[in-house]
Parts: C-alpha cells; sequence; structure tokens
C-alpha cells in the first residue's frame, strides 16, 4: 500500500495545479461555467460530494482513507446513493479539478493475488484523490475571487510553528462568525424624518411576452432578451447574434414560446434523444430549428401557437355553423304560440261544427261541458245524473 507522502507526490498532468486551499477549490467548483448549465438536483449532489472530499484531505490537499475518505463514507454522510458519488467523481476528474493519486483495489482485482486466492495482508484499498485547479481556470477566475485570508494559502512554517500558550490557535480556512454592526452613537433622529426620495424612479424591467410574434427588429431584440433570461444555455449568446439566428423564426410567424418548444421536440411532436450540452450552440441551434424552417425560410409545419389558432377557428366556425343551422330550423317551424292558437281554433271548430266566427273562438270546454245520462249497471242502481267534462276527442267522437 502506498504511503500518504508517496500519494502526495504523485506527478500532475500538465496544465493543473495543486489547489491552495479547500475553500479557493470549493469556490473553483461552485464557479465552473460546465456546473451553471445544469439542474438544481444535479448541482445538490455535487455540492454534497465536494464538501465530502474537501473535508477529509490533508495540508497536501490529499483524501487519506483515516479520515473517512471512502466511498461508503462519503456516500452515507452525503446523504448521496454511490451512483451519484462515482458520477460527480467522474465530472470533477474529467474537469481538471481532481486528480486519482491512488486507485482503489480489492483483494480479487488487485494484481499478484491470483484474482484474490492469495492474501496479501492490505484488503480493499480505497482510493486517494488530489485536489487540483486548471490554471487557465484559475487565470480567467482571477478577478472574480477575492483577496480574504480564506483564499490565500498559509506559509508551511507559519503553520508548523509551535503557538506559545494560552495562544493555541488552530489554523482554518473560513471564519463564519458575524462582524458586529457599529452602533450609532449620533444625534437621535427626529421622528419627523422622512424616507429619502429617490432621483430617479426605478422602472420595471420590460419582458416580452412569450406568445406574441415580434414583427420590428426592436420586437426580435427584446424576444431574444427574453429567451436569454428563460434559458441559461441561450444566455451564452448575445441578443443579436440570437436574433441573427432566430430572425427566419420570427418572420415566419414563431413566438417565444414556440422557440422554446422548436429546441426541445420536433414536428411531429416528439422529443430530440440528444440532451447532453452542445459543443458548438450557433450550429446546434440551426439544427434544431432546421425541423421547422427550411433553408429558404419557409415553415416546414405551422407553429404550435398557429395550430391552435387555426384549431380554436374551426370550432368557432363550427358553432356558428350550428347556430345558423338550429335559428333555420326554428324558422321553418313557424311561431309556436301562433301554431297553438290556429289548433285551439280548429279543435273548437270541429267540435262545434259550426263555421268560423271571425273574431271569436268557442272554447272546447263550453262545447264538452254538457250533461250526459249513464245506462245503469246490472244489478247497480236504476239510473244517474252525472256530470262529467269529456276530453276534446270523446266530444269530437260525440259531435
Amino acid at each position: 500500500m502506498p504511503s500518504a507522502a508517496a500519494a502526495a507526490d504523485v506527478p500532475l498532468p500538465e496544465g493543473l495545479a495543486r489547489a491552495a486551499s479547500r475553500a479557493l477549490w470549493l469556490r473553483v467548483v461552485a464557479a465552473h461555467p460546465d456546473a451553471g448549465v445544469r439542474r438544481g438536483d444535479w448541482r445538490r449532489g455535487l455540492d454534497a460530494v465536494v464538501w465530502q472530499l474537501a473535508t477529509r484531505t490533508t495540508r497536501t490537499m490529499l483524501t487519506v482513507p483515516a479520515k473517512g475518505a471512502t466511498w461508503a463514507i462519503m456516500a452515507a454522510d452525503g446523504c448521496v446513493s454511490r451512483a451519484v458519488l462515482a458520477d460527480r467523481i467522474s465530472w470533477l476528474i474529467a474537469r481538471g479539478l481532481l486528480v486519482r493519486a491512488v486507485a482503489g483495489s480489492t483483494p480479487r482485482y488487485r494484481r499478484g493475488t491470483r484474482q484474490g486466492l492469495d492474501d496479501d495482508g492490505l484488503g480493499n484499498l480505497a482510493a486517494q484523490y488530489i485536489l487540483t485547479v486548471p490554471e487557465d481556470l484559475l487565470q480567467e477566475m482571477a478577478d472574480d475571487l477575492d483577496h480574504s485570508p480564506a483564499l490565500v494559502p498559509a506559509d508551511a512554517d507559519d503553520i508548523d510553528a509551535e503557538v506559545p500558550w494560552p495562544v493555541e490557535v488552530l489554523p482554518v480556512d473560513q471564519t463564519w462568525t458575524p462582524s458586529p454592526t457599529p452602533a450609532d452613537v449620533g444625534d437621535e433622529t427626529p421622528r419627523s424624518a422622512g424616507a429619502r426620495e429617490r432621483p430617479v424612479a426605478a422602472s420595471p424591467v420590460s419582458a416580452w411576452p412569450a406568445v406574441v410574434t415580434p414583427h420590428t427588429k426592436a420586437d426580435m431584440l427584446a424576444a431574444c432578451e427574453r429567451l436569454r433570461a428563460d434559458d441559461p444555455l441561450l444566455a451564452q449568446l448575445t441578443a443579436r447574434h440570437l436574433r441573427s439566428l432566430l430572425r427566419a423564426a420570427f418572420i415566419s410567424g414563431a413566438t417565444v414560446s414556440d422557440v422554446r418548444y422548436a429546441i426541445n421536440h420536433r414536428v411531429d411532436g416528439t422529443q430530440h434523444p440528444y440532451t447532453d450540452r452542445p459543443r458548438w450552440l450557433p450550429a446546434w441551434l440551426r439544427s434544431r430549428l432546421a425541423h421547422w424552417v427550411n433553408a429558404d425560410g419557409e415553415p416546414v409545419a405551422p407553429w404550435p401557437s398557429q395550430a391552435r389558432a387555426q384549431a380554436v377557428a374551426r370550432d368557432r366556425a363550427e358553432q356558428q355553423r350550428r347556430r345558423a343551422d338550429r335559428a333555420h330550423a326554428v324558422a321553418a317551424c313557424g311561431d309556436p304560440v301562433r301554431g297553438a292558437a290556429r289548433a285551439r281554433q280548429l279543435l273548437a271548430e270541429a267540435t262545434g261544427r259550426t263555421g268560423p266566427q271571425p273574431g271569436v273562438i268557442k272554447p272546447v270546454e263550453e262545447v264538452a261541458g254538457r250533461r250526459r245520462r249513464v245506462t245503469p249497471w246490472r244489478g247497480g242502481p236504476a239510473s244517474r245524473l252525472a256530470d262529467s267534462e269529456p276530453s276534446p276527442a270523446t266530444a269530437i267522437c260525440r259531435g
């Protein structure tokens, strides 16, 4: 098993430097451009893994198993799975933020053990990593990194020097003690004092609506600003560059929502299978929009907003046609009130067997409400008179 000193002396690849401090390494990882385009849950897993790595290193920025730098312990303490831990470590190694000094191994797969038949007494060896920072990335972030004591490494002589008692202060990477705010000892502010008025009124940031098609150059520029604000991937392009790439789509009637849909979907509604970060963003954007707009700038298929508008227009036309058909059917049937009055008049004429009298309608109840004699039943009363009101049909049959 290699010693900690031998693992710390492993030569680093060209272009990489050992991190000056843990705080500097954590800050470089958090500000890495490739981590900014990831989802929030992915970044939370990365933060948990890098914290476990940073807190289990020595002064030489080397992780050691004695401090719990094993996959089992780091995954359990970081509340992540082994798959997440392996993925984030691979991501850090690929971007030069981590160098594997000692590869982990087991007796079965270690060289010289005949696939575990011979016990070398080492057991399972945990992998050891060195916290590194790419030199070019460190130069680019030189202006963003402040020169606080947390990011400036201390001298080795000062760290190893014996501190006299009782000043037993251990060096720390970063202090979390808040600085006290000095109390105001000036004159008391009068109660009548009001808030200071701003010299210039703050204007809200105008955002282009996502469902409106831009027509002018200024409108297209505002729509591109809306896309850059909504999508961190498109934010890597300037608004003018993005407008030149989307000009054909906007001229054909696309909205901000249509552009977002076209970037992730084909014309038939299926999603694009390639979801990794594009190598060259302008060419990637042109290839995605080529499914919707051809080389001549003509739309291959209606945009989603246009398809929805056409569907709404068809529904309205169908509703208007149904209303017209119903109105025509009602007009053909005539007025129901006049038809009912005419039916009562014909019924009265049929029951009274008299000609129609102008302006007078003989009621059916007056014609049908006559007294009639009922034939006695056998074994019943001899005769009886009964007043009844036959139905209009009975009155018609009896004349």
